[in-house]
């Protein structure tokens, strides 16, 4: 039971579907779209996977974010509808230039399918998203191919990104957020979820299968914010429609821990300077020293020995959810300047 508890602290696209879902964020340049992918290297393409694709309002760009939600989040996290522009990454990322596809993962509680808990491990994740990066480099998401690729993570999105990065190296570069080596202590974080079975509205989603995990009501708050800085309304938001994660995600967490050992791309490393559950001296603890940019630099340079190209950025009077806080705009900001410069977007 106690790993089944760890995992609270964490918090397609082959072709362009002609039935294509309606874009739930009922943005004029997003479309919905699914794709078979993978959990298996090398198995059948046996899922779907749901992304919200949208454009700048010139066109596709040439430059595809993808963008990696974490544990018990979905595509949502990077834009959560009703909360408008000061807390939407996929606006600031489409006015600049580049086109985004935000994903819901596999075994979310987004519109992806959730196959058996057991099988959806970070690894599975990688694998799937492995899939949508060649399908956007194929030029079977929308018609045309993406020369650059970006993965933008969030927590567990991030370890997923950082897997996906080392195995395959198929991505020109990283944005990182809220993972970091190694996570802290786990004393309270172990207390803070229960199986989703237990949870009247995602009961439906998971059937039978013990493995789903969410939260305990009322502790994403303490976990994922810092409470004095969150955006208005957003911890109720959260809390109700909070989603889902699997126990076999948290049991292939040392996969990501080392994964950045041999990943290769640019990466920007982002942190909040309250995240509970990364930061040294935090309300959860950790080892990171988030501070400023550089404290937090000489924390986790070491683990990307084989990056060139390593730069941090610390969100000042953020928690751990670092694009639901009233100074999201900041971070979005440094991320979208980062990629420009290195990436400049241009049109198809």
């Amino acid at each position: 039971m106690n790993v089944l508890r760890l995992c609270a602290f964490l918090a397609a696209l082959t072709v362009f579907l002609p039935g294509a879902a309606q874009a739930q964020s009922g943005k004029e340049n997003c479309v919905g779209v699914f794709t078979p992918v993978s959990i298996l290297e090398g198995g059948p393409k046996a899922y779907s996977l749901y992304g919200e694709l949208c454009h700048p309002e010139g066109g596709p760009s040439d430059v595809l974010q993808i963008l990696v939600h974490g544990y018990s989040y979905d595509h949502r996290y990077w834009a959560p509808p009703g909360f408008g522009d000061g807390f939407d990454y996929v606006k600031s990322a489409n006015a600049a230039g580049y086109s985004t596809l935000a994903i819901d993962r596999i075994g979310s509680a987004g519109e992806s399918d959730r196959p058996l808990s057991a099988l959806v491990t970070l690894h599975a994740n990688a694998v799937a998203l492995h899939d949508v990066i060649a399908a956007a480099r194929g030029g079977a998401i929308g018609g045309e191919p993406y020369e650059t690729v970006i993965t933008v993570g969030h927590s567990l999105g991030t370890a997923i990104s950082w897997i996906e990065a080392s195995l395959y190296g198929d991505v020109d570069g990283l944005i990182s957020t809220g993972f970091g080596h190694p996570v802290g202590n786990v004393q309270d974080l172990l207390l803070s979820t229960i199986p989703a079975l237990l949870d009247p509205r995602l009961r439906p989603l998971v059937g039978l299968d013990a493995g789903y995990l969410t939260t305990t009501p009322g502790t994403r708050d303490d976990l994922f914010y810092r409470v004095e800085t969150a955006g208005a309304g957003l911890i109720a938001y959260d809390e109700e429609t909070k989603g889902v994660g699997t126990i076999s995600e948290i049991a292939t967490l040392t996969l990501a821990e080392i994964a950045t050992l041999s990943i290769h791309a640019p990466v920007l490393f982002v942190m909040g300077e309250h995240d509970n559950i990364f930061c040294f001296g935090e309300a959860l603890g950790g080892f990171d020293d988030c501070r400023t940019d550089e404290t937090l630099y000489l924390s986790e340079r070491a683990y990307f020995p084989l990056v060139a190209d390593f730069e941090t950025y610390v969100q000042p009077g953020s928690g751990h959810n670092i694009n639901l806080h009233q100074n999201a705009a900041a971070w979005r900001q440094r991320a979208i300047d980062w990629a420009v410069e290195r990436f400049p977007p241009g049109e198809h």
